[in-house]
């Protein structure tokens, strides 16, 4: 059975996004602002198509529009662009990077109840957001 996120979620927790986003090459400045926003998502699901809209507040929105098993363009936290292929693990959805890093940078979304958990790893950092549903 396919797990449904849809829906609009709104950031609650987030534990270690720093050092996540150090990990990333994020920059201090940035990495210092983007701790202070909180931001909202909306996730749109129809099966496997799935379209994710990251509103970040006084920043931007990202969008993220894509097929499981199917490579999109998408954008690093530095805005680098770069090409990612989402796949299911149970209910899982694996956000994996095509050209592969040292060390890997994965991102996990699982849903909890009525909330949206997301991992975000980069080698040994590791960053958990908890989304709640709105």
């Amino acid at each position: 059975m396919v797990v449904n996120f849809a829906g609009k979620y709104k950031l609650s927790k987030s534990e270690n996004f720093d050092e996540y986003m150090k990990a990333m090459g994020v920059g201090l400045a940035m990495r210092k602002m983007a701790g202070l926003m909180s931001p909202s998502c909306e996730v749109t699901q129809d099966g496997d198509d799935f379209e994710i809209k990251m509103n970040v507040p006084m920043v931007n929105t990202h969008v993220q529009k894509f097929k499981i098993g199917e490579p999109f363009q998408d954008l690093a936290p530095t805005g680098e662009k770069i090409m990612v292929i989402v796949s299911w693990d149970g209910d899982k959805l694996i956000f994996d990077d095509v050209d592969k890093t040292d060390p890997p940078h994965q991102i996990v979304r699982e849903l909890d109840g009525e909330d949206m958990v997301v991992k975000c790893i980069k080698g040994d950092a590791v960053c958990r957001r908890v989304f709640k549903r709105t």
